[in-house]
């Protein structure tokens, strides 16, 4: 095709990077955006023409109108210097593309191509053209993405292109065309039905696969399982051949299947004797159904008695079932003893009588026999002694004995069994093999979480690898198992029928020990009711199976046990014991000096004025919750800390007047610490809320200007460098304190560098940090004089400025500020590389990155990152730069900085361009150039451009 200056026809590339055909060839490098985007808007235009107003409301509807109208020229001005002339004209009215000039554009052939196939008018031949259409249909206007203008056009576009890919699917029946409908609309009903089929074919897993695929789509983008018709589809396909094997409950007890398969033979034989016993729901009647299984495979006769707790049927009713075969037909006299509960008779039958007829009866049998009895932990007294004695008869004979009991009933007791009998003790399951437990389990439920591997780990720790518990904790909650923590009812059954049988005292025992967690220990017991009375009661609940006891002291047998004794307390009862156990506590802090102990003290003091809430007790509740967010903060624990504040803050807001006064400077302090909370947890409307809701309290001009600061980092850090300079300037106005003005005046210093203007910033910051360093207010004086050094670096003293960051560094070290240190250090490694002392600089940027990643501030994270990839560079070491780079970009996302995310992907366009990855550079340099639009900063444009380099990356059409 001829160039557009030769045969009149324009060519306009609006797919990816807007380009146009010219005789010098492909150009997209326009002087400014703005000329790029007014082609644009005329090559879609359909007449070619758009009016001028029109067009500044579009490209420049963020001006005044009359400046937008000038810029109008200006773009059409640039726009001829790409093009050439003749091609663009324009008057006082419109702007258009001369009449006589054919405009051809990538856009045009790619929606007919897509309406041919709509129309049926395009075969099979056509479907690769299709399919490459379909690939770079996102890429329309693709550096415009968040122009209001663009969005029309891309709106009619995405929808043309989703229903001519829906038709090529149908079409063409491929897999891979299903998944692009789906690519283009993650739920649709009719791809879905064709993905579960073709995976249906390839097998049970694929089409476990796919289905989970499914569900976790659907949640996403609809908050709600898939439709009935694809639920209806999937059980079907289940069902069929090939499909997932049902939820083997004996997932896992590896070691106690190999014992029971080694034990088989020998039990097969006869002669062979053995207990099966755990806690309750550890998995020992499926266990012994295996076994069961296993006699059976080989042979044996199984005969099967399961006791029931009280059997109103008499002593020895749960033996009938199990004894009536091996009786034959018609009556047996033993049958009918038993029946009669094995009362005396002419015969005279005693307990000793009837195990010895029992192994008579049993020996009848002319095939090899196994009788398994379940839960004897519920058998009478009578039929206790009864299988005892069976134990000890079994030796010689040609039938074995197998019982089955639980180990943790207290009252009902395992019949007592001779030395030669084997015993299998059920451990717990091992965490992995709870998991799998739970992810099938979550399949038979057809659970529709997104978080499904959060649902297992909830569901995992809270069963503490007791198979029955985590069964019954995952379908009692149905579809959202993570969703509360109630405990289903037959655990509360069984748990709450233990907790009956204990007294009062002990039971109260029992609470505090629930309440303490892992901080329970006799000696704390001891000062709370006593220590004869702490022993006796640890002693009862540990007999009932209630407690166990290891080195670190008394805990309740399972978890879910501190779950219902907790949930069975009343909000009196539980703020009580609160109160019990902060009182104690704070008692051994005092005797031990421990902080932890004081902390701890604290939370439970704050708890129990959250169980029963009352006025008189809220003030101490708040000071003791700031005070121990506060060190949960400190501690790198922001999600822990921000739980702590706002309930802290609430009981603070509960407070008589009298009593808010007091605590209002820590009070103060608890918002800020509660901003810093929901920073770090990705919540800056919620940070800001936090600084609002201090500064709004604070009375004092130095907490003021700490909340003004605040407010205004939060501007600062999503690269907002105005409105950060306009809440800091409004606050120094109001306030005449000095050391509320020197922190306000370092923060405008530091500001005023950002945008360029080290030289008016250096004398306020030589200011602020005097008056810090006068007044012993070291972590604010290391702050200002971090800021003062890179004022310096700035104005191109390195040397002077590496000099203010070590006073820096030796000031943060007399201070407790972690993340300011871990600043300056990352900053010292900068000034080093400046200094061209590289490997001094990598020892400080890692370093800094050490320090800061346990802060968990993800704006400073990225800083460090942004010097380090610098420095790898500068060392040589491209992937480690590449690396550092990539991470940056994974913090700032969500940020809204895009000043510092254009740099770092013109930094990473850079690196993939040397080490010869030009695909990922045109990527990176793509979305670099996207991030200079959204900043729309002359200086950040001029800082990209300077790392992108110069000439035309457009390439050649198709490319």
């Amino acid at each position: 095709m001829a160039p557009a200056g030769a045969g009149r026809t324009l060519e306009v590339r609006l797919v990816g990077r807007v380009a146009v055909r010219t005789t010098a060839g492909w150009r997209d490098d326009w002087p400014r955006p703005a000329a790029r985007r007014l082609v644009a808007l005329l090559a879609l235009s359909p007449t070619r023409s758009v009016p001028r107003e029109v067009v500044a409301d579009r490209l420049f509807g963020h001006l005044p109108p009359e400046r937008g109208l000038r810029n109008v020229s200006k773009a059409l001005s640039q726009a001829r210097v790409v093009l050439g002339p003749g091609l663009l004209e324009g008057d006082s009215a419109t702007v258009w593309i001369t009449g006589s000039v054919q405009v051809r554009t990538d856009l045009d052939s790619d929606v007919a191509l897509a309406e041919r196939v709509l129309d049926g008018r395009a075969g099979p031949v056509e479907w690769a053209d299709l399919r490459a259409v379909l690939a770079r249909a996102d890429q329309l206007l693709s550096e415009d993405l968040y122009e209001d203008w663009a969005q029309e056009p891309r709106r009619r576009h995405e929808a043309l292109i989703s229903e001519a890919a829906l038709a090529l699917a149908r079409g063409s029946g491929l897999a891979s065309d299903w998944g692009r409908v789906l690519t283009l609309e993650p739920c649709h009903v009719e791809a879905w039905s064709e993905v579960l089929d073709a995976a249906a074919a390839r097998g049970a897993s694929e089409l476990g696969i796919a289905w989970e695929e499914c569900r976790l789509v659907h949640a996403q983008e609809l908050q709600r399982p898939p439709p009935p018709e694809l639920r209806r589809l999937a059980d079907r396909l289940r069902s069929g051949p090939g499909s997932p094997a049902a939820v083997d409950p004996t997932v896992g007890h590896r070691d106690e299947l190999r014992w029971i398969e080694a034990r088989l033979p020998t039990t097969a034989r006869g002669g062979d004797s053995w207990v099966l016993f755990g806690p309750a729901g550890i998995g020992k009647t499926h266990l012994l159904r295996r076994a069961v299984d296993g006699l059976r495979e080989r042979g044996c006769l199984v005969l099967q008695a399961t006791c029931v707790s009280e059997d109103a049927g008499g002593p020895f009713t749960a033996l009938l079932p199990a004894l009536r075969p091996a009786a034959r037909a018609g009556s047996h006299p033993l049958v009918d003893v038993l029946e009669r509960g094995g009362s005396g008779g002419p015969e005279g039958w005693s307990a000793v009588r009837l195990a010895d007829d029992v192994a008579d009866l049993l020996d009848e049998c002319a095939e090899p026999l196994v009788l398994v009895v379940d839960d004897v932990h519920w058998a009478h007294p009578a039929l206790r002694s009864l299988l005892s004695r069976l134990c000890a008869l079994v030796a010689g004979r040609r039938w074995s004995l197998v019982l089955a009991g639980r180990s943790d009933e207290t009252d009902h007791p395992l019949p007592s069994v001779p030395s030669a009998t084997f015993a299998l003790r059920v451990s717990p399951l091992s965490p992995q093999d709870a998991s799998e437990l739970a992810r099938r389990l979550l399949w038979e439920n057809d659970t529709d979480d997104a978080g499904r591997e959060g649902v297992v780990c909830e569901l995992v720790a809270r069963s503490a690898g007791n198979p029955f518990f985590l069964i019954e904790l995952a379908r009692s909650a149905g579809s959202s198992p993570a969703g509360g923590h109630d405990v289903p009812e037959r655990v509360q059954e069984l748990l709450r029928r233990r907790l009956a049988e204990v007294d009062a005292s002990s039971r109260h025992t029992l609470v505090l020990v629930a309440l303490s967690g892992e901080r329970a220990t006799l000696p704390l017991l001891a000062r709370m009711v006593g220590e004869e009375r702490a022993e006796r009661s640890v002693r009862v609940l540990q007999a009932r199976s209630l407690l166990t006891s290891g080195p670190s002291g008394p805990r309740p047998i399972h978890p879910l046990l501190r779950e219902v004794v907790i949930a069975d307390l009343s909000a009196v009862e539980a703020c009580a014991a609160h109160d019990q156990l902060a009182a104690a506590l704070g008692a051994l802090s005092r005797e031990s000096g421990r902080p932890d102990l004081e902390e701890a003290a604290a939370g439970h003091t704050l708890t129990a004025w959250t169980a029963y809430p009352s006025p008189d007790r809220a003030p101490g509740a708040a000071a003791a919750g700031l005070a121990a967010g506060g060190r949960a903060l400190r501690s790198f624990a922001p999600d822990t800390a921000a739980g702590v504040l706002e309930r802290a803050l609430a009981a603070f807001g509960e407070s008589p007047p009298e009593a808010r006064a007091a605590l209002v400077p820590a009070a103060v302090e608890g918002w800020l610490d509660l901003a810093r909370c929901r920073e770090l947890l990705g919540n800056p409307v919620g940070a800001e809320e936090a600084l609002r809701a201090g500064l709004a309290l604070a009375d004092r001009p130095l907490d003021r200007a700490r909340c003004s600061r605040r407010l205004a980092a939060l501007h600062y850090r999503s690269g907002r460098m105005a409105d950060a300079a306009g809440v800091l300037e409004l606050a120094l106005a109001e306030t005449t304190d000095d050391l509320a003005r020197a922190m306000l005046e370092t923060e405008i210093g530091w500001t005023l560098h950002r945008r360029g203007r080290a030289r008016e910033a250096l004398p306020l910051l030589r200011r602020a940090a005097q008056v810090f360093e006068d007044g012993g207010s070291w972590d604010l004086a290391a702050w200002a004089l971090d800021y003062l050094a890179m004022t310096h670096v700035a104005l191109d003293e390195p040397a002077q400025g590496l000099s203010v960051l070590d006073r820096a560094l030796a000031r943060d070290g007399v201070g407790q500020d972690h993340l300011r240190r871990g600043v300056i250090v990352i900053h010292r490694a900068r000034v080093l590389l400046l200094l061209r002392r590289p490997e001094e600089a990598l020892g400080a940027v890692n370093e800094g990155m050490r320090i800061l990643r346990r802060t968990r501030d993800r704006y400073t994270l990225s800083v460090g990152c942004r010097i380090a990839a610098d420095v790898h560079e500068t060392l040589g070491d491209l992937s480690s730069a590449v690396a550092a780079r990539t991470e940056e970009i994974a913090l700032l996302r969500g940020s809204h900085n895009a000043r510092h995310l254009a740099v770092a992907h013109a930094h990473l366009a850079s690196l993939h361009r040397r080490q010869g990855r030009h695909a990922d550079s045109r990527t990176a340099t793509a979305a670099a150039r996207a991030a200079v639009a959204q900043a729309g900063d002359a200086d950040v444009e001029q800082a990209v451009s300077a790392r992108l380099g110069s000439g035309n990356t457009a390439g050649t059409p198709g490319s």
